[in-house]
């Protein structure tokens, strides 16, 4: 009896000193993969979540196996998370990574080489330059927005981040037609601006007079609809045109709000060859708010579902600038958002509005854009990522 409990007790020691292998074969957390001529280790490292990353490090290209199950890691490729390679590291051998379920993996400059298979197909393979993975996804780097359409990754909080660019170009024509919401600061002029900052150039115009009503902009004997009609038929290239109502018409009288917003999507689709309709919904503001006895957010809401229910009919899309003052106002109070009237845009709002315009309009991602305007960099950067947030929603 006491030889069958020490037989047991001394399996029990292998087990847990060698880390679930059989006893007495050892368990490696470190390989030369190394192919002629260099010298690259790979190995294990901790990632505190009772899994592991693997580390390829050295010089030299790293040799391929005949089958994913000869890569030494194999036994524990359900438990990797993540693959670092390191510069210097030269050729990625064929089947290596081929059951390693890592979500992306950076490939560094140096690698010149990957091998057949080489990493799971679900994996998103980030390099800075041309390579071929024998059809594996890749993504090219553009910590900015690039001219051309393709999949892309930069790097957000020095995790990659893949992203795809469909049809943005440069000299893209935008008109925006709208009140003071719309002119104040010259938002048209801040979109350019951020859309320059991240490497887009961009045509914008716009028709804006104050108090108009999107229903004054559509007839053409109107002083500003004029000015509309003549810009609609006089061109047949604008790419995106935004259209802005008047601040509580949407919510006071949504036939009126249709009536307009109708008028002028029928204008541009019989006038522009290829061109997208967005709807600019616009924020709650304090003397509005409360003369309804709602707060502020809650006014923006009503004005927000207004705007999606139009665009839904019309079958158009939204800027949704009303839910970014919404965030802002309620997570960074200290941020005036406000003119002094307490119903236009301060400078910071302007700007706020103009970042999810680029990034709703223009596919851009504000947080990449160089352009911060009159605000210093951590107030830009927090309004940048606001508008991303409420754009994406991340």
């Amino acid at each position: 009896m006491k030889l069958k409990f020490s037989a047991v007790l001394l399996a029990l020691i292998c087990i847990f000193a060698l880390g679930f292998t059989a006893c007495g074969k050892e368990d490696k957390t470190e390989w030369n993969v190394s192919a002629d001529g260099g010298r690259v280790i790979a190995s294990f490292s901790d990632n505190g979540k009772y899994g592991f990353i693997l580390n390829v490090d050295g010089s030299g290209a790293m040799r391929g196996f005949s089958s994913k199950k000869e890569a030494p890691w194999y036994g524990k490729s359900g438990r990797i998370t993540d693959i670092v390679i390191s510069d210097g590291v030269t050729g990625i051998g064929a089947n290596a990574f081929t059951d390693v379920k890592a979500d992306a993996v950076i490939i560094p400059e140096s690698v010149t080489r990957i091998g057949e298979n080489a990493f799971n197909a679900d994996t998103k393979i980030c390099v800075y330059k041309n390579l071929s993975a024998n059809g594996a996804k890749i993504y090219i780097y553009s910590q900015t927005n690039p001219a051309e359409a393709g999949d892309y990754w930069r790097l957000n909080g020095g995790v990659p981040e893949v992203y795809t660019v469909e049809g943005v170009k440069h000299n893209m024509k935008v008109l925006f037609i709208g009140n003071s919401f719309t002119y104040y600061n010259d938002i048209p002029a801040l979109v350019a601006s951020l859309a320059e900052g991240a490497g887009v150039n961009v045509t914008v115009e716009s028709v804006t007079q104050g108090s108009w009503f999107l229903t004054k902009f559509a007839d053409k004997n109107d002083e500003y609809g004029k000015i509309v009609d003549a810009k609609l038929t006089s061109s047949d290239d604008y790419d995106i045109v935004v259209l802005q109502e008047q601040s509580v018409r949407p919510i006071d009288n949504y036939a009126k709000f249709s009536e307009g917003a109708t008028n002028l999507k029928n204008k541009i689709d019989a006038t522009q060859k290829n061109c997208k309709i967005y709807l600019y919904s616009t924020w709650g503001y304090p003397e509005e708010a409360a003369k309804r006895n709602i707060t502020i957010p809650e006014m923006e809401l009503q004005l927000r579902e207004a705007y999606d229910k139009l665009a839904g009919e019309l079958g158009v899309s939204v800027s949704h600038v009303g839910k970014a003052f919404s965030n802002v106002y309620a997570e960074y109070p200290q941020y005036g958002l406000y003119h002094t009237d307490n119903r236009h845009p301060s400078y910071i709002g302007s700007f706020l509005s103009a970042c999810v315009h680029a990034a709703t309009i223009l596919n851009i991602d504000p947080r990449t854009s160089t352009f911060t305007g009159t605000l210093d960099g951590e107030t830009a950067s927090l309004l940048k990522s606001a508008a991303w947030e409420a754009v994406c929603g991340s």
